[in-house]
């Protein structure tokens, strides 16, 4: 008898875990799409114009996030500070937020001078002359963007650290009621081509900041603002979170730098098969954030459970994260490899591009459990402050086992763009069965707070 009321207590935990989970994810997985679809929408209009349009707004969005997402990463390292804050009832959380956003600023100065550089350079680095004038003109209209991308996702720490989604379906719908209508405007009836893309990408970023920032606002106003002196930038906090943001952000770098480069590359191929390469990236991309998703609510869940000392609960969260992400997976895995033309029609509607593309689209359907997997157990992982582990498997897993495998097979074995697919997919999945296993020896006995 007892046997079973224990049972059923551990079934009750298990379906509540799930509740606060997907209560928090899918908010999250509507954000990360519509962060998403921004570029996506810019791709499908770009391939409603030209092959080099296409592969520039494709090359060029790679570059943004290849450069940006170093800046993300400082910035997430105020995850387990601001969710293990609250899960122990701590009022500082409401300051951390304030130092969020200056580390956003901060971090966001050098890289929009590095993002402004690359741009500058394009032209003059052997790539073919228009697609790289139009992923200059993309990358240069994206830069201004860096910095409400940065604040966002400084603005979000606190927002899901208290269960406040609905602030985030309100950004990510009207990110994208005003993204279509000006991408279409600006690259269709205006001309614009990539320039125009861009530009409407950076508008929505900055629509999508605003409506958190107030949501921010008035949950600050709820729970007390902080004081004038806690608003101010604290080096110590800075510190602090960068300690444990700084090797997120070189995990981060690792990974879409691994991305960054092959896409690089595949642009010495040819504009059709960087086109291609996009296209089937921006579809995986679609899916990865669902992952994305269940990550950032692990590592909340995770910090959360860590503030309470609750050793059950902290394995409990990342574990059943990392499960539902499986099942995800499996499910995207399955619509790759079912109707991958028609997936990619979506996109553009270059007959050329779509065949070409398809054989990626396969492989994507190869990699999406690795994938998803690795995305979740780093987020888990951040929750509990342990983002070394995250760096190093992924400065292993890409750029000894993908990269290299990937150049091999794309160029000494003449597989062109599928051999660098390949070769990331073996890296992805490296990368998921180390941080996984990584979790699950680390949520084995209690968890010291960051």
């Amino acid at each position: 008898m007892q046997a079973e009321v224990q049972s059923g207590n551990r079934s009750g935990a298990v379906r509540q875990e799930l509740r606060a989970l997907f209560a928090l994810a899918t908010p999250l997985a509507i954000l990360q799409l519509a962060n998403s679809g921004v570029g996506a929408v810019g791709t499908a209009y770009a391939g409603r114009v030209s092959e080099a349009t296409q592969a520039a707004v494709g090359l060029g969005m790679t570059l943004f996030f290849g450069v940006t997402v170093i800046g993300l990463g400082l910035v997430l390292g105020f995850d387990p500070l601001v969710a293990q804050a609250v899960g122990a009832g701590e009022r500082r959380a409401r300051s951390l937020v304030w130092q969020a956003v200056w580390m956003a600023i901060v971090a966001g100065i050098p890289l929009a001078t590095v993002q402004t550089v690359i741009a500058l350079v394009l032209p003059y680095v052997g790539l073919d002359d228009a697609t790289a004038v139009l992923t200059r003109d993309y990358l240069l209209a994206r830069v201004p963007s860096i910095f409400p991308f940065l604040i966002g996702a400084a603005l979000r720490t606190y927002l899901q650290a208290h269960d406040r989604t609905r602030p985030l379906l309100v950004a990510a719908v009207v990110a994208n009621v005003i993204n279509v209508p000006l991408t279409h405007v600006a690259v269709i009836t205006l001309g614009w081509g990539a320039l125009g893309a861009g530009i409407a990408a950076s508008v929505a970023t900055f629509a999508m900041m605003i409506v958190e920032l107030l949501a921010v606002r008035q949950l600050l106003a709820e729970h007390g603002a902080p004081e004038p002196n806690e608003r101010r930038l604290d080096r110590a906090v800075l510190s602090r979170a960068a300690r444990v943001g700084f090797p997120l952000a070189m995990q981060l770098f690792a990974e879409v730098g691994a991305f960054t480069l092959a896409t690089v590359l595949i642009g010495y191929i040819g504009s059709r098969a960087l086109a291609a390469h996009n296209v089937a990236l921006q579809l995986a991309s679609l899916t990865f954030q669902v992952a994305l998703a269940l990550g950032a609510a692990a590592s909340v869940r995770v910090g959360l459970a860590i503030g309470r000392a609750d050793v059950v609960a902290t394995r409990r969260a990342g574990m059943l994260a990392i499960g539902s992400g499986v099942a995800f997976s499996v499910v995207a895995a399955a619509a790759f490899f079912v109707v991958p033309a028609e997936l990619a029609g979506i996109l553009t509607d270059e007959a050329g591009v779509i065949a070409a593309a398809v054989p990626l689209l396969y492989v994507a359907s190869a990699f999406q459990l690795g994938d998803g997997v690795q995305a979740i157990a780093a987020g888990a992982l951040r929750g509990a402050g342990d983002t070394r582990t995250t760096m190093f498997a992924n400065l292993a897993g890409h750029y000894l086992v993908g990269l290299p495998l990937g150049l091999a097979l794309a160029f000494a074995f003449d597989l062109g763009a599928l051999g660098f697919w390949w070769g990331l997919s073996a890296g992805l999945t490296s990368v998921g069965v180390l941080l996984a296993w990584r979790f699950w020896k680390l949520s084995a006995r209690a968890i010291a707070r960051v």
